[in-house]
């Protein structure tokens, strides 16, 4: 008999044993451990544990763990706290075998009563900032972009159970061995005007943004102009761990990148991107 319920603080090593199990694709950590685990996941501190909601079968005396799904909610429009009208289903892995779709589907049938419980009106499938409350670092690339292409139990039984496409992310990487910055007469000018100001580990912006990043390594990168010490656009990067250890390299995840209206479409953010960049390769990020 398969049963389904909310998750249980024994049920742990079952979360990462279901994780191991899953097939391997680019964008998502095949090795995972309970640390990770707490860390990423249940230590946040709106987690709620009848949102994470797991598959056992059960045979006489013997249990075996066959899925789980976990459900959470957006952030208000200052990010200061949870918006439980927009309700987000963060991740959803079931072991390979004949009764996955059935799994998958019983599942996110019991992930979605228990948003609508909550107050959701809306859901997505697969978090994107500022939807995306958790598994940053596990799964995606600098942010969390949706469900990836290749994650084909995720996109399936989405499909399958009525939701559409939202929007399409494309994830971009770069090596920066050889890199260069771009340089064209106007970059060049630009150079002579402002100057790029580094901070280490900066702080958050927004509660959401402590909950998310507030543990990883960050650093950010401000143009101002040296006339008038006036910031002109900022752009941060944070080491993604433990996703990156699969890459080979030291790497760092780019977002938030923002330049004030009245800046834009002069080469401001290609000299910010490019220089910070270039500062990160000297620290030794690939």
């Amino acid at each position: 008999m398969i049963e389904y319920r909310s998750f249980l603080n024994t049920d742990s090593p079952w979360i990462v044993d279901i994780w191991r199990q899953q097939p391997a694709f680019r964008g998502q950590i095949s090795i995972i451990n309970r640390t990770l685990l707490e860390h990423k996941v249940l230590g946040k501190p709106y987690f709620d544990s009848r949102g994470l909601i797991i598959a056992v079968l059960r045979d006489g005396e013997k249990t075996v763990p066959l899925g789980f799904v976990h459900a959470g909610f957006s952030a208000n429009i200052d990010k200061s706290d949870l918006d439980y009208g927009t309700g987000v289903v963060s991740i959803l892995k079931v072991v390979p075998s004949d009764w996955q779709k059935e799994v998958a589907d019983q599942l996110l049938e019991r992930a979605l009563q228990y948003l609508s419980n909550a107050g959701s009106t809306h859901v997505y499938f697969g978090s994107h900032f500022p939807h995306a409350p958790f598994y940053l670092g596990l799964y995606g690339g600098s942010q969390i972009p949706g469900l990836l292409a290749d994650d084909n139990l995720g996109v399936d039984t989405a499909m399958r159970n009525g939701f559409k496409v939202d929007d399409k992310i494309i994830v971009m990487e770069r090596r920066l061995t050889g890199f260069r910055t771009f340089v064209d007469r106007e970059q060049m000018a630009l150079r002579r005007r402002y100057q790029i100001n580094a901070v280490a580990n900066p702080l958050e912006k927004s509660w959401l943004e402590s909950c998310i990043l507030g543990m990883a390594e960050r650093d950010r990168f401000s143009v101002y102009d040296k006339t008038n010490q006036n910031v002109c656009g900022s752009v941060q990067f944070w080491d993604m761990q433990p996703l990156a250890s699969g890459y080979g390299v030291v790497a760092r995840g780019m977002h938030d990148l923002n330049v004030s209206e009245e800046m834009r479409r002069c080469g401001i953010a290609t000299f910010l991107v490019g220089e910070s960049l270039r500062h990160l390769m000297q620290q030794g990020v690939g």
